[in-house]
């Protein structure tokens, strides 16, 4: 790739793990008040179940750049870790939350 190309991946792969980031923080920050709170649950499990996702159309998305060579394999990192971090973070809502016999 030139680097008029290399430019524009750049970008858009900086935006796109800024937005991660941001999902991550809401994500992993958030305190449920008890079991029973279940909008706050709610909404994490969606938050978790969202940087997953994003986490890994990131990775797809960066390998195209990666596999050119146009960038170096440290750019796989961010979206490898905001996809575990959303896998560790759904894993313990689950372990320490667990739903109850109506939900």
């Amino acid at each position: 790739m030139t680097d008029a190309i290399r430019g524009p991946w750049g970008v858009l792969l900086i935006l796109v793990n800024l937005l991660n980031a941001y999902i991550a923080y809401g994500a992993l920050m958030v305190q449920p008040q008890g079991a029973w709170d279940d909008s706050t649950l709610t909404g994490i499990g969606f938050a978790t179940g969202l940087l997953m996702v994003l986490g890994v159309l990131t990775a797809l998305l960066t390998l195209i750049p990666v596999t050119r060579r146009s960038f170096s394999r440290w750019w796989l990192a961010p979206p490898v870790v905001f996809l575990v971090a959303g896998l560790a973070r759904l894993q313990y809502i689950d372990h320490v939350y667990p739903a109850g016999p109506g939900g």
